[in-house]
Order: C-alpha cells, then sequence, then structure tokens
C-alpha cells in the first residue's frame, strides 16, 4: 500500500496541473546562493518535486550535484528504482553518471524510442571519437548501430547529426558527414564543435556548407544583439577569408580578396592578407597590404615595430620606408594621445580588495592609500596576457617612478599552481596575487587582460581590455 501510494504521489507531482511554478524563481534563488551548503541543499529540497519536465530535472541535477553530487545520484537512483516503467527516471538515474555507456544501451533496449538514452549514447560517441583508435573497437560497432536507430527515429536532433558526422568522417566519407553537418541548427553544438566542422569543411573544400554554418552563427548573434547585421557582414567576410586560404591557398585567396572589395576596406582583412603573403615569403605583396593598413588606420607604430621582426621584411626598403614614416607621424601625434587621455580620466571609486600573493602574504587596498596602484588581470592560458606580461615588467623594471605599485591578478584560471609557475619561470617584475571571483566582479573583469590604474586617491583612472602594442607609453602618462 505504501509502495503504490508512493508512485502516485510522483505521478501527481509531476502532474503540470499541479505545480505552475516557474523555475524562473529557483535560478534567480540559486544565482544569489554561494558556497552555503544548508541554504543551497533547502533549495533543492523545496523544487525538488515541483520539477515538472526532464529539462527541469535536469536543471535541478546539474545545479544539486554541484555541491551535493552523492546525494543527486541517490535521490535519482531511489526514483528510477521505484518507478522502473518510467524512461525518463531510468536516464535522470543515469545521466550524470561517468561512465554511463553500458547504462545507456541498456536504456535503450528497454525504451528504444526514448530520445534521452539515443542522447546519451551520441554524447558518449562524440567524445570517444576524439581518439581514433576508437573507430576500430568492438564499442564502436555497438554504438553506431544505436545511432542509426536514433537518427531514424530522431532525424533532425542536433546532438544524433552531430555524432554521425564524427562517424563518417573517420569512416572517410566526407560528403555524408558534410550532409549531417549541414543540418546542424543550434548555435552552441555548433560552437562547440567548430573546429571539428571547419577542419571536416576544409579538408573536403566546401565553401558552402561552411558559409551555412557561418551564417547560422552569425544571425544567432545578431537576435542576441550581440552584433548588428553589418559587423556580422564584415565578419563573415573575414571568416571565408581563412576558410579560402586553408582550403585553396593563396592564389584562390587572392582572388577571392579581389572579388570581394568590400574586404580592402577592412584593417582586419588587410592584415590577414599581409600575414599570408609574409607566410608565402611575398613581403613586396605584403608591404602593399600594409601600406593600405596603414593609411586607414588600422595599423600604427608600435604594432609596425612588432612586424619588423618578420625576417620577410628585414630586407624590403618599402617596409623600412614606410616605418620611418608610420614613426615620425607617430612621435608627433603623441601631445593629442597624451591629451586625450587624461581628458578620459575616470573618477570611478575603486573597490577594496584583499588578495595572497606567491608567499601567501595578504595584499590589503586599503594599505595602499596615496600610491597609484596598477592591476593586470591575466591567466595563464591567455595568449593577449602573455603578450602584454613582458612589456608591463620591462616598464616596472626602467620606467615606473616612484609611489607605484603593479600587481598582476590571477583570475578565470583552470590551474592557478600551473599560473603560480610560470609567472616565477618568466621572473616577471610585478608583483603576484590570486584573484578570485569576487575581485573579478568588483572590477568587472569579463575579458582579459584587462588593465586598470587606480589613482592616488582610489579611483580608477583608466582602464584597458585587451593588449595594445602601446601599453608602455599610456602607463606613462
Amino acid at each position: 500500500m505504501k509502495r503504490a501510494l508512493c508512485v502516485i504521489i510522483l505521478i501527481s507531482i509531476l502532474s503540470p496541473a499541479l505545480w505552475a511554478a516557474s523555475f524562473d524563481e529557483f535560478r534567480l534563488r540559486a544565482a544569489e546562493l554561494k558556497n552555503d551548503y544548508a541554504a543551497q541543499n533547502s533549495l533543492v529540497q523545496e523544487y525538488l518535486y515541483r520539477a515538472q519536465s526532464v529539462d527541469e530535472h535536469r536543471e535541478l541535477q546539474n545545479y544539486w550535484q554541484s555541491f551535493d553530487r552523492e546525494a543527486c545520484l541517490a535521490h535519482y537512483k531511489r526514483l528510477a528504482k521505484a518507478n522502473p516503467a518510467n524512461a525518463e527516471y531510468g536516464y535522470l538515474a543515469i545521466r550524470l553518471l561517468e561512465n554511463n555507456k553500458e547504462e545507456s544501451y541498456k536504456l535503450l533496449e528497454k525504451h528504444p524510442r526514448l530520445y534521452w538514452g539515443y542522447r546519451l549514447v551520441a554524447l558518449a560517441f562524440t567524445a570517444d571519437m576524439q581518439d581514433p583508435a576508437y573507430a576500430e573497437t568492438l564499442d564502436y560497432a555497438k554504438a553506431t548501430g544505436h545511432l542509426d536507430r536514433g537518427i531514424t527515429e530522431f532525424p533532425e536532433d542536433d546532438y544524433l547529426l552531430l555524432a554521425q558526422a564524427y562517424r563518417y568522417r573517420a569512416e572517410n566519407d566526407l560528403q555524408k558527414a558534410l550532409n549531417y553537418i549541414a543540418k546542424l541548427k543550434d548555435p552552441n553544438t555548433i560552437q562547440s564543435n567548430y573546429y571539428f566542422i571547419y577542419d571536416l569543411c576544409v579538408q573536403s573544400k566546401n565553401a558552402q556548407v561552411y558559409g551555412s554554418i557561418m551564417d547560422k552563427l552569425l544571425n544567432s548573434s545578431i537576435a542576441a544583439r550581440e552584433i548588428d547585421s553589418e559587423q556580422a557582414k564584415q565578419s563573415r567576410l573575414l571568416f571565408m577569408l581563412a576558410f579560402v586560404k586553408d582550403s585553396a591557398g593563396l592564389i584562390e585567396l587572392e582572388r577571392y580578396a579581389s572579388q570581394n572589395p568590400a574586404l580592402m576596406k577592412n584593417g582586419e582583412a588587410l592584415l590577414y592578407m599581409a600575414d599570408t603573403n609574409l607566410e608565402y615569403d611575398d613581403s613586396e605583396r605584403a608591404v602593399e597590404y600594409l601600406r593600405q593598413a596603414v593609411a586607414m588606420g588600422a595599423l600604427q607604430y608600435p604594432e609596425m615595430k612588432n612586424y619588423s621582426k618578420n625576417t620577410a621584411l628585414k630586407s624590403s626598403p618599402a617596409w623600412e620606408s614606410l616605418l620611418l614614416q608610420s614613426k615620425s607621424a607617430w612621435e608627433a601625434d603623441a601631445p593629442r594621445r597624451a591629451a586625450d587621455l587624461l581628458q578620459n580620466r575616470s573618477t570611478i571609486s575603486a573597490a577594496n580588495w584583499e588578495m595572497k600573493d606567491l608567499n601567501g602574504f595578504i595584499h590589503n587596498f586599503a594599505d595602499l592609500r596615496g600610491q597609484v596602484v596598477i592591476l593586470d588581470f591575466w591567466a595563464q592560458w591567455c595568449g593577449p596576457c602573455k603578450l602584454a606580461m613582458p612589456p608591463l615588467s620591462k616598464w616596472v623594471q626602467t620606467e615606473m617612478p616612484e609611489g607605484v605599485k603593479v600587481y598582476s591578478v590571477n583570475v578565470i584560471e583552470n590551474d592557478y599552481n600551473k599560473a603560480k609557475d610560470y609567472f616565477r619561470e618568466n621572473e616577471f617584475a610585478m608583483e603576484y596575487l590570486e584573484g578570485n571571483s569576487d575581485i573579478e566582479a568588483a572590477y568587472k573583469v569579463t575579458a582579459i587582460p584587462h588593465i586598470v590604474v587606480i589613482d592616488k586617491q582610489g579611483n580608477i583612472a583608466w582602464e584597458q581590455v585587451g593588449f595594445s602594442y602601446d601599453l608602455e607609453e599610456k602607463l606613462s602618462i
């Protein structure tokens, strides 16, 4: 009787008619809770029987397992055991298991039309295909059998389409793989598998499929108001520029550029064309593109000094002449740049912080009042950060005035120990501080490198996101 009552209750609580409460409130409340186990667990228990759909259960699972994985797994295991005929509960009981392949096969044997079972198989298959040897295993044959049944049942599902694309590329049937790629719709699926899709399109030299994929990504960005239609148009031209170069080479690239005159009005495109010609040791053609980039203001003297490191340019009189002209123009423009920088100083009060250095010593912003403080937010995995740190270190050693403190704040990091080793090995002159999510939020760090200059009054006087070759000049102003 108790078991029957339990089943009736479980069926009832999943009825949409009984629970009209939206999960929007759950999301808002969950976002506010940090490292408070009791409050997080209380929230889960409150919403545990409000979940009406598989997607809501998945969302609840994702949150719950982030702070109490064992309790989450145990709950859904009990739920599936109490309702053995319920395919969705069977799926929810195994989806978070570290290796759920065999369990997903068994689930599909019992429920051959269960979408979520095929999704598990597709996800595992896509991950396994990162190893080229997987295609020779017995499990490969078993998985592809399920994928064939899944794509028959759900022919428009992106997870299954993507898995089939991985499969047929491994089997060297590029056209079949492309056919599946062309059907993808979800921008997130495309984005997370972009390099696989790009390499497949390059390998097969199929600009049409690649162009359609880029259109889906860019249209999604337009819909989300991340870019406008003109920015999307320019981005598409740049993406296709790289595709033509990688799939067809320099001659076709030059032809494509000549057929799309808008590219010659795009600074990034001009620099890309210059770089590509330098790869092919054509310095004369490269200098012509660089000259156009200089004329439209897309390339200035600090960046040009970096180009001078290219051996293909060292013997070019045309380049040396262009470099001297740009240097004179840059030096003549120095007073205006300084005036603009000073005019745009802000008076936003800098947030307080406490962070540990390499030795575990606590540094407190409150102790630095009356000094100029420079914060360089960086991460070990960030390429532009690694470009910014050597010139910043050089500035600290050779040009930094008294009364200035410079800290390299490690944020958004995958491995803090690896970052510390990198910092020590390079012997940077800045002081290392280990950041956290609180300082990221306080200083609105959403992209790195992010450099913040705080004046003696404790105000954010100036900040820059991204790397620029004139960083030392800006700091000296």
